[in-house]
């Protein structure tokens, strides 16, 4: 078993559950909440977290599938950590569990987006400063993108409405789905 299988089977674990809980709260916004009202917006959020999940799986094998060493301390400062955030990120998603408690889903989400978002910062604030710690050259678009996420993770936080938030979740699916095409273009 070599280095990158070993590690991969960590990550994969940790990603596996943050995929279960984004397609279970992807399925409580069909069930319990009105689509047309707030369910596309909540849905929204599950799908885009569901391609950032897939996007960093893919990236994940990219920057390690060649590595025949590596500590401990890189590992849990890197993959690690980000999964990590990704997972909590997902557990933090303010979906509201059962149709039956008659919760407001917007005040809901107001009032529980904050570790949500807190989170997903951790996460995007990580991703776009570790490629200098291990040695990966990114191109100043693709930083820049880092960057804009970022922003768009850390607004959430101090957003307070759901008009506001609705336009952040399409603002933010905008510039992750940008960045991935920049990715693409820069392979080919």
């Amino acid at each position: 078993m070599s280095i990158f299988e070993y590690l991969a089977t960590m990550v994969a674990i940790v990603l596996g559950l943050a995929a279960a809980n984004l397609l279970k709260a992807f399925s409580k916004t069909m069930i319990t909440i009105n689509w047309r009202d707030m369910g596309w917006f909540l849905s929204l959020w599950c799908a885009i977290l569901l391609l950032v999940l897939l996007g960093f799986f893919w990236a994940f094998w990219r920057l390690y599938s060649d590595s025949t060493e590596i500590s401990i301390w890189e590992f849990i400062c890197v993959p690690f950590f980000l999964v990590t955030c990704f997972f909590l990120s997902t557990e933090f998603l303010p979906v509201p569990e059962k149709a039956e408690d008659k919760i407001d889903p917007y005040k809901y989400f107001i009032e529980a987006r904050k570790p949500f978002f807190i989170t997903l910062l951790l996460f995007w604030a990580h991703i776009t400063i570790m490629p200098s710690f291990i040695g990966y050259e990114q191109p100043m678009l693709e930083i820049y993108f880092g960057l804009l996420m970022v922003i768009l993770s850390f607004s959430g936080i101090l957003l307070t409405t759901i008009r506001a938030h609705k336009i952040l979740v399409l603002l933010w699916s905008a510039g992750f789905l940008s960045q991935e095409a920049l990715q693409i273009a820069i392979g080919l």
